[in-house]
C-alpha cells in the first residue's frame, strides 16, 4: 500500500487509502440529496463546485481532449479562463492562487499537457498547495478498445499518467457517468481538506453528459473526529497549564488554511512566543508582541534557535521539517511529547490522536493556552535599525540591493522570491507590516515565482505583487509576463542579473561554465512581451536602483521591470550561512 507523505512535522504516516476513506465518509454523512428533475452537465457541476470553493479563475492550456470541458465551463457564470503559454507556467500560477483562495484548478489535455505540468503538481504537493489538476482524456470507447491515439505512448495503455499523478496527489479519480458527482465532490473536498493536490481525469465524451444537480444543494465540508479532538485538547492542556516558556513554531499550513488572523489573536490572548518558519514568513505581523522572529535553526542569527532550545514546551503548528527550513538540522528536534498540529491530524511526537482538522486543532490549542498559569512572553526591545548608506555611484552589490528594496517596499504587498539568491536575500530582509511572503523553499524549482505573480495577483487584486528573481530562473518561465500583463496586473519585477546560477556557484565550483547562462536583452524583451502595459529599466549603481524602485512603486498602472546588474560572485549573507551548513552536512 503506497503511503502519502504526512503533513505532520513529525512523520506521522497517513495512507492514501485512509485519506480517501475519511473523505468518502464525510461525503456519506451529508444530508441525503433527493433525486431531482434538474440536471446539469459534468462541466457545469464541476464549475458550480469550484465557485462554491472560492475559485473564479481557471488556469491552463487548451487541447483537443479538453475542449468539450472548456466549452461547458465557459457557460458557468463567474468563472474566467486564464490561458498560459505552457502548462508548467499555468501550474505555477495555479499553485500561488491556491495558497490564497484555498483551491485552484489547472486544466490540461491528456499526456503531453499533464506531463508538462507535473513539475508544478509536485511543487504543490511539497508546498501544501490545494491544486486540483483536471485532465481532459480520450473517449471511453478509445480507452476500452486500447486504441493507438495521439498524446499516448502508442501502447494501448491509458493509465500511465494518472499513475504518475497518484504519486503526487491526495486522491486521483477517473470520471465515470454513474459516479460523476461523487467523484467531483471527492477531489474538491480532498484538496481543500488536506491542502494538497488532487487529480481528476474527465473523458472527452463525458464532459457534457447530464447528471443530477441535487448534490449541489449541500456545501462540501469535512469534520474532525470529536473523540480525537477531545483527546488532543485534554493532553495539550495538561502539557501547557504550568508551562513557563512555551514557544509555538509556525509553518506553512497556517497561511495555507488562512489562519493567520486566528494565530495572531491566539498569541495575543495567550501571551506566548511565536517563531515562524521561512515558509510561513509574514503570517504574523513583525510588530506583533508575540512575534519572536523567523526560525531556521542556527542558520538565522536572530536568537530564535536559543529561544526554542530554552522552551519547556514547543508546539509545532503546521510545520514541515525539511533541510532548508530547519537550517540543515540545526533546529531543536521534536520529542515524544512534542505537540503537533497538521492539516488533518494532531498529536504528540510521532503519534496522532486521530482525524483532527487544523482549524479545530488551533481552536483547541487556544482553549488550552487560556488556562496556562505561566508568565506572558515579553519580547525584548529591538534596537531601531539604522538605514545603511550606500554610495550612489558605487557598483550595485547584493547588500545594497536588499537594503534599498527593504527601504522602498510599501506595506500591503505580496513579495514573491524565486529560488536561489533571490529567495535567500529576501528571507534575510526585514518586511513591512501586512506583507505576504511567498516562494518555494521546499520544492525549490527555479522559475516558479514569475508565474506565481499571476496566480497571487488574480487571487488578491488588492495586493500588488513584487517579484524578485534571478536571470537564470526568469529564463525558465519569462513567457508568463505576457499573461500577467494581459490579465491587467501591474507588478514590480526586480531581476537580479548575475549572469547565471550564483547560488550554485556559492555551493560548488564557482568557475564552472555550467553555472553560466546566455545574456538576454531584458529591456528589449519586456516590451515585446507586454506591449504598452510594461516598461523596463536597467540599473548598475545603488543610486540608480534607489531611483528605479521609487519610480516603480509610484507607478501603479504598469508592469515595471528593473534589471539590476550584479557581480556573479556576490551573495546575500544567508547564502553564505546556507552554503556552510549544506557543505557540513554533505561531508
Amino acid at each position: 500500500m503506497r503511503t502519502l507523505r504526512s503533513v505532520s512535522a513529525h512523520g506521522c504516516a497517513l495512507s492514501q487509502c485512509a485519506a480517501t476513506l475519511a473523505l468518502v465518509t464525510a461525503l456519506d454523512e451529508r444530508p441525503a440529496s433527493r433525486p431531482t428533475t434538474t440536471t446539469v452537465s459534468v462541466a457545469e457541476y464541476l464549475g458550480a463546485r469550484l465557485l462554491q470553493a472560492g475559485v473564479t479563475d481557471l488556469f491552463g492550456v487548451p487541447g483537443d481532449f479538453n475542449l468539450d470541458l472548456l466549452d461547458g465551463l465557459a457557460t458557468v457564470e463567474g468563472l474566467a479562463w486564464v490561458g498560459s503559454p505552457n502548462e508548467l507556467g499555468a501550474g505555477y500560477a495555479a499553485d500561488a492562487y491556491a495558497r490564497v483562495r484555498g483551491l485552484a484548478v489547472l486544466i490540461t489535455t491528456y499526456g503531453v499537457g499533464e506531463l508538462s505540468a507535473i513539475n508544478a503538481l509536485a511543487g504543490a504537493a511539497a508546498e501544501d498547495a490545494p491544486l486540483l489538476h483536471v485532465v481532459g482524456s480520450p473517449r471511453r470507447a478509445a480507452v476500452e478498445a486500447g486504441a493507438l491515439v495521439h498524446h499516448t505512448l502508442a501502447d494501448g495503455e491509458f493509465g500511465h499518467f494518472s499513475r504518475a499523478a497518484a504519486e503526487l496527489t491526495v486522491v486521483t479519480e477517473t470520471l465515470t457517468l454513474e459516479r460523476a458527482a461523487e467523484q467531483i465532490d471527492t477531489v474538491v473536498l480532498a484538496a481543500t481538506t488536506h491542502r494538497r493536490p488532487a487529480y481528476l481525469s474527465v473523458p472527452q465524451d463525458l464532459a457534457l453528459a447530464r447528471i443530477d444537480a441535487g448534490p449541489l444543494e449541500h456545501r462540501l465540508t469535512a469534520a474532525s473526529d470529536p473523540a480525537a479532538l477531545h483527546a488532543f485538547e485534554t493532553r495539550v492542556t495538561e502539557l501547557l497549564v504550568d508551562a513557563q516558556r512555551p514557544v509555538l513554531v509556525v509553518g506553512q499550513l497556517v497561511p495555507r488554511f488562512g489562519l493567520g488572523a486566528d494565530l495572531a489573536d491566539l498569541a495575543a490572548r495567550a501571551g506566548v512566543a511565536v517563531v515562524t518558519q521561512l515558509s510561513a514568513r509574514g503570517v504574523l505581523d513583525p510588530e506583533h508582541p508575540s512575534f519572536a522572529g523567523d526560525h531556521a535553526g542556527t542558520m538565522l542569527d536572530n536568537g530564535t534557535a536559543e529561544l526554542v532550545a530554552a522552551a519547556d514546551v514547543v508546539v509545532h503548528v503546521g510545520t514541515l521539517l525539511t533541510s532548508e527550513l530547519t537550517g540543515f538540522g540545526s533546529h531543536r528536534r521534536p520529542g515524544v511529547d512534542t505537540p503537533f498540529l497538521a492539516a488533518t491530524e494532531a498529536g504528540f511526537g510521532a503519534t496522532a490522536t486521530g482525524r483532527v482538522l487544523l482549524p479545530d486543532a488551533l481552536a483547541a490549542l487556544d482553549r488550552a493556552l487560556a488556562g496556562r498559569r505561566g508568565p506572558r512572553f515579553a519580547r525584548a526591545d529591538r534596537p531601531v535599525a539604522s538605514t545603511p548608506v550606500h554610495a550612489p555611484d558605487a557598483p550595485l552589490t547584493q547588500a545594497a540591493t536588499w537594503d534599498l528594496l527593504a527601504a522602498a517596499l510599501p506595506e500591503h504587498t505580496a513579495l514573491l522570491a524565486d529560488t536561489g539568491t533571490a529567495y535567500w536575500g529576501a528571507a534575510g530582509m526585514p518586511l513591512p507590516a501586512d506583507t505576504v511572503f511567498g516562494g518555494q523553499p521546499v520544492w525549490s524549482s527555479i522559475g516558479y515565482a514569475l508565474p506565481a505573480v499571476l496566480g497571487q495577483g488574480l487571487a488578491d487584486r488588492a495586493r500588488r505583487p513584487v517579484l524578485v528573481i534571478g536571470d537564470g530562473a526568469a529564463q525558465m518561465t519569462v513567457q508568463e509576463l505576457s499573461t500577467i500583463a494581459a490579465a491587467g496586473l501591474a507588478p514590480v519585477v526586480l531581476l537580479l542579473d548575475n549572469r547565471g546560477y550564483t547560488i550554485e556557484r556559492a555551493l560548488q565550483s564557482p568557475r564552472a561554465s555550467y553555472n553560466d547562462v546566455a545574456a538576454w536583452d531584458w529591456c528589449a524583451l519586456v516590451p515585446a512581451l507586454t506591449g504598452d502595459r510594461g516598461r523596463a529599466v536597467s540599473v548598475r549603481t545603488a543610486g540608480e536602483l534607489s531611483a528605479a524602485l521609487a519610480d516603480a512603486f509610484a507607478d501603479t498602472t504598469h508592469l515595471v521591470f528593473v534589471q539590476a546588474h550584479l557581480d556573479a560572485d556576490d551573495t546575500p549573507p544567508l547564502i553564505d550561512a546556507l552554503a556552510r551548513l549544506a557543505t557540513a552536512t554533505k561531508g
